[in-house]
């Protein structure tokens, strides 16, 4: 018999981290009326619905998860978020993993996510090591098993990152077809292809632009069996055994696109269902199939920056409205990093004063702050010990700072039109925090930071420049915690 085609349809969930970093609460977002904040109103229209998705057959009403069919990966800030305020949801995506899992001989459809959604391209070695190492943490504290593939944040890559990948043994990420040279598969193939550099390797998977854009842009989602009819017809342009991949934001499915939940379900209830198609993941295709093609890269690229990664640090040209500028993107940065490098500085002088390994510590360190269980935090003390509670909280402060530090070049706050919406809120907030704990070490760098922000000026004349939209985010969380 001949070899079924494949269908890969994955799903990139993620929030940026709202809360605030002193109470954990979420701040009143009154753009999310009715509800009282975004994550609270994508919970509802999104991940619930993903969870619990209806569908019509004849009169009779069907529910199915739509996670146990998609490839899959949640950032750390928005599942971390879902663990306490959306259970159902939060549930239902783990079921999702154990289910495919079973099904395809232990490869789950869950992936893991680099851990702050920082661009990779844009960090030191040492920290792209970090974000790894704390996102595949992650992964095994939500998941219950280590991760075979990695979503790396607006698929920004290059040379250094896949590397990094590989040292790390994630077997596999997922890039746009602009991204490299994909080699020895047909133009709508997914591959995997490989891509070596000496011993290490890393499988890339490609996802079909066409069909990716129409579903998160277009038409293709309005109808479930359309989209299926239209996703079918891709594959069987693809030789058997081979398959077919599309790659969107999860949001699109319920959130973006009002119905986008239920007529996924009605899509991959048909694919299901048609012979000579088989849906699957990406973790098990490459374990049945292994690499088809060869991949290269010349450069920093992203998915949704058509300049490198140049979104992130420049005036590029990449933005939302035609009528504002980017001046603000490369100071604003460079007052992010400033925050960073400081707590970097702070860590590194007196992290080895109180364990003997501060790097390796660092790098398992996002597990005793993610679980709250004594054991946990007994067992991590046990590989880096550190004598006496006094000390240990101590060392925890120092990592909670490289968390909050890390967390204020989270990439939403470059990637709209400016500082002053709520992404940039959010990297502002946490350099606060990261200057306030590292405070508790060395004289404050505040002083320093507030001379570079404010020359920044935002294209909203209510904003004005980001040192005073700092200091009212400041105020009104003190306020908050009183």
């Amino acid at each position: 018999m001949t070899e079924p085609r494949y269908i890969i349809v994955h799903g990139h969930f993620y929030q940026p981290p709202r809360e605030s970093p002193w109470t954990g609460l979420i701040a009143p977002e009154h753009g999310a009326a009715p509800f009282p904040n975004w994550n609270e109103r994508i919970l509802s229209e999104c991940y619930n619905a993903n969870a619990h998705a209806h569908t019509m057959e004849g009169r009779v009403v069907r529910i199915r998860n739509n996670y146990e069919s998609l490839n899959f990966n949640f950032g750390p800030t928005l599942a971390s978020w879902l663990e306490r305020h959306g259970k159902a949801a939060y549930r239902a995506l783990r079921r999702a993993d154990e289910a495919s899992s079973a099904r395809h001989h232990g490869h789950g459809g869950a992936m893991a996510q680099a851990y702050n959604h920082s661009i990779l391209p844009l960090l030191n070695d040492r920290d792209k090591a970090l974000q790894i190492a704390w996102g595949s943490e992650d992964f095994a504290y939500r998941f219950g098993r280590r991760p075979e593939g990695m979503w790396l944040p607006e698929c920004g890559v290059d040379e250094a990152t896949l590397g990094a990948l590989a040292r790390a043994a994630i077997a596999y990420t997922i890039l746009a077809p602009e991204q490299g040279r994909f080699d020895g598969a047909g133009e709508r193939e997914a591959g995997p292809f490989a891509w070596r550099e000496g011993a290490a390797n890393v499988a890339i998977f490609r996802f079909d632009r066409e069909l990716s854009r129409d579903i998160s842009f277009g038409d293709a989602l309005l109808d479930g069996a359309g989209l299926a009819d239209r996703i079918a017809h891709a594959a069987w342009q693809i030789p058997p055994g081979a398959a077919l991949m599309i790659a969107t934001d999860g949001e699109t499915f319920g959130h973006h696109k009002k119905t986008g939940a239920a007529e996924l379900a009605r899509a991959l209830d048909l694919l299901e269902r048609r012979d000579g198609l088989s849906v699957t993941n990406c973790a098990a295709y490459l374990a049945d199939h292994g690499t088809r093609g060869r991949f290269a890269i010349d450069g920093a690229s992203a998915w949704s920056c058509a300049h490198g990664v140049e979104r992130w640090r420049t005036e590029c040209g990449c933005r939302l409205e035609g009528h504002t500028r980017q001046l603000w993107r490369a100071p604003f940065r460079a007052a992010m990093e400033l925050a960073k490098n400081h707590a970097d500085l702070v860590y590194d002088r007196f992290a080895p004063e109180l364990t003997a390994d501060p790097a390796m510590a660092l790098m398992e360190s996002i597990r005793p702050m993610l679980d709250a269980n004594p054991a946990v935090r007994e067992e991590f003390f046990a590989r880096y010990p550190v004598a006496g509670e006094e000390r240990r909280d101590r060392f925890l402060r120092l990592c909670e700072m490289q968390r909050a530090a890390h967390a204020a070049l989270t990439s939403c706050a470059w990637f709209f039109d400016d500082f002053g919406g709520p992404e940039g809120r959010v990297a502002l907030r946490w350099a606060a925090r990261a200057l306030e704990l590292a405070a508790e070490f060395l004289p404050s760098a505040e002083t320093e930071l507030l001379a570079r922000l404010r020359e920044i000026h935002s294209n909203r004349r209510e904003v004005g420049d980001a040192a005073t939209l700092y200091l009212s985010l400041k105020t009104r969380e003190a306020r908050g915690r009183v």
